[in-house]
Order: C-alpha cells, then sequence, then structure tokens
C-alpha cells in the first residue's frame, strides 16, 4: 500500500509538472502571437503569467527582456522610459543567470546595458560599452550566426572608431588603451550579420547608415534598395522602410 500509495503520489506530480510545462509553452506562443500583432502590453501580460508558473524559465525571461526593451522606444516620458529600460536590464541579468549557455541570454544583456547607456554619464556610458562588446562577443561565440550579436558588434566597432573627442579620451582612460575598432571591422560584422539573416530589415538598413556615413553612396542605396524589397514584422521595420523610400528618392 505504501508502494502504491508513492507511486500515486509521484505520477500525481509527474502530472503537475506536465501540466505546468504546457501552461508555459501555451503562455509563450501568445505572447509571441500577441508581439507580431505589437500589443507588447498584452504579450507582457501572458509572460508575466507564465513567470508566476516557472520563476526560472530562461524563455520567459529572455522573451521579457526583449519585451520591455521595445517598450522603452514605445513611451516618450524619460522617467518611464528609464523605468522600461531597468527592467529590461533586469530580466536579462536574469536570464544569462538561469541559462549562461544560452547565446540569446547574451544579446539580451548587450542590448540592456546599451540601451542604459541613454541614462547615464559619458564614463558610465563607456563603462556600459565594455559590457555591450562583451556579451555580444559571448553570444557570437555560443552561436556564430546570432545576427543580432553580430548588427551590435558592427554598430560597436563603427561608434567606437567614430567616437567624438571627449568619449575617446574617456575610452582611452577606461580601456587603458582604446580597443581595436574599425570602420572595416565594421563592415565585416555588418555583412556577417546580413549573411545569417538576409531578410531582417534593420541589418541592411544600419549597414546602409554606415555606408552613408562613409561616402559609399552607391553601395548604401543597394542596402536601402533590399530594405524596400523586405516584409516589414514591426512599426521598427516599417520606419526603416519610410527611410529607404526617403533616400532613393
Amino acid at each position: 500500500m505504501r508502494l502504491l500509495f508513492t507511486t500515486a503520489a509521484t505520477y500525481s506530480i509527474l502530472l503537475a509538472t506536465i501540466g505546468q510545462s504546457q501552461d508555459v509553452s501555451t503562455l509563450i506562443r501568445k505572447a509571441d502571437q500577441l508581439d507580431a500583432q505589437e500589443q507588447t502590453d498584452r504579450a507582457i501580460d501572458a509572460l508575466k503569467q507564465a513567470e508566476k508558473i516557472s520563476p526560472n524559465n530562461s524563455d520567459v525571461l529572455i522573451k521579457l527582456s526583449q519585451d520591455y526593451s521595445d517598450k522603452i522606444d514605445a513611451v516618450k516620458v524619460r522617467s518611464e522610459k528609464l523605468h522600461f529600460a531597468n527592467l529590461c536590464l533586469e530580466y536579462a541579468k536574469k536570464a544569462v543567470r538561469e541559462a549562461p549557455g544560452s547565446s540569446d541570454a547574451h544579446v539580451c544583456l548587450s542590448i540592456a546595458y546599451g540601451k542604459m547607456t541613454d541614462f547615464v554619464d559619458n564614463r558610465t556610458k563607456m563603462e556600459y560599452s565594455k559590457v555591450v562588446k562583451s556579451e555580444a562577443e559571448k553570444a557570437v561565440e555560443l552561436n556564430a550566426e546570432n545576427d543580432v550579436a553580430l548588427l551590435i558588434l558592427a554598430r560597436w566597432n563603427f561608434d567606437m572608431a567614430t567616437l567624438n573627442p571627449i568619449l575617446k579620451g574617456i575610452a582611452q582612460a577606461l580601456y587603458g588603451q582604446l580597443p581595436p575598432a574599425s570602420k572595416e571591422k565594421a563592415v565585416e560584422y555588418f555583412r556577417a550579420a546580413i549573411a545569417a539573416a538576409p531578410q531582417r530589415i534593420i541589418n541592411h538598413a544600419e549597414y546602409a547608415k554606415a555606408l552613408e556615413s562613409m561616402g559609399r553612396t552607391q553601395e548604401a542605396k543597394a542596402e536601402w534598395l533590399k530594405v524596400k524589397q523586405l516584409k516589414p514584422s514591426d512599426a521598427r521595420d516599417r520606419q526603416y522602410i519610410a527611410q529607404a523610400e526617403e533616400r532613393l528618392k
């Protein structure tokens, strides 16, 4: 009888665990659908429900960080932007703690620190830039085809290569010497990001902007043309398409 009771109890626990897993998966799918419809607030609500069921689920934590990152751009008031930036960073840190081998988790942390640079002084901005780079590099080490990480490294190289004198001095003090960064290396990363995900509009658009700033106008126009040919998936993509139409007039 005791063995039978133990077996029944174990079976009940197993069923409950399976049920919880299914609930979390259902909520994640629901959040994905809502994100695709640009209903970020409702997606966050679904993910918060999933978090209550499975607080350490890295997929949930990553998606919450991503959605709070989107909220930063969606609101206008600085205090609200900072609030969502802090949440974005908090969930990214949790995701990395729970899944240190996840490339996407490290990308989230890189993005979160990048977002935080808008709310700190110049010295802290440059300190955060080191984390942006290191976390993106970890993401690429874990997944060489992670185009988001490759794009971050492209933009990091380009930004570092074009720093204004004030930030360059701060960077020099922080790094001891400026880390190797160049427009040429940025171009390599832009091309790698595009090769990894040729359908992603942001990869072509950000590359086009970099090419423009380097005076490579014909190459930039070719990238803007690709932007116009791709299907947008969100408001940001539509903004890039509008920019492409303006640039190609």
